[in-house]
């Protein structure tokens, strides 16, 4: 209030207006202020703020979750902390639930076969050592066997070319 009432004085000696007028701004001024004390005071900070222990501080915020439980609020804040505390732990278990989930059951999709996690490990360890054989044939592959002799024969005869015989004492 002395700084005002210096500026006010300041003010009154340069000021063309009258001093009464001067002291009726000091006079206002000083209701003013005493109304926003009042306000403040009044006021009910509808805000987010902090008011229980840190996100990162997990031994506090599973008391509070527990607590949610056990205790009842006896206030809206400790509710809210309550509340806050508890979606940590529910946001951990049901990320934990869908993973596990996933590894206990993997989808059956080519997709999920080619992009899971676990085809990361395969393809690093087939780089490193070498990877199988492919389950297709790359080129064609030529044998021994005269297939278009074999079916005349078995067409013909319906045997086998030195296949034995058919008859019912071997058998």
């Amino acid at each position: 209030w002395l700084k005002l009432d210096i500026v006010v004085g300041l003010l009154a000696r340069s000021n063309p207006f009258a001093p009464e007028e001067v002291m009726s701004l000091l006079a206002a001024s000083r209701r003013v202020s005493r109304q926003a004390g009042s306000l403040r005071i009044a006021r009910r900070y509808l805000g987010d703020s902090v008011s229980g222990p840190q996100i990162t501080d997990i031994p506090a915020n599973l008391k509070q979750a527990c607590n949610f439980f056990t205790k009842p609020a006896m206030s809206y804040g400790e509710f809210k902390q309550q509340c806050v505390s508890l979606r940590l732990f529910a946001f951990a278990g049901t990320c934990g639930f869908c993973v596990l989930s996933l590894i206990w059951c993997p989808p059956k999709s080519s997709y999920w076969i080619r992009y899971s996690p676990t085809y990361g490990f395969g393809y690093i360890r087939d780089s490193i050592i070498g990877s199988s054989p492919p389950l297709f044939l790359s080129e064609k592959v030529e044998r021994d066997t005269d297939v278009p002799t074999i079916a005349q024969e078995l067409i013909t005869t319906r045997r086998l070319p030195g296949g034995g015989s058919d008859s019912e004492e071997e058998h």
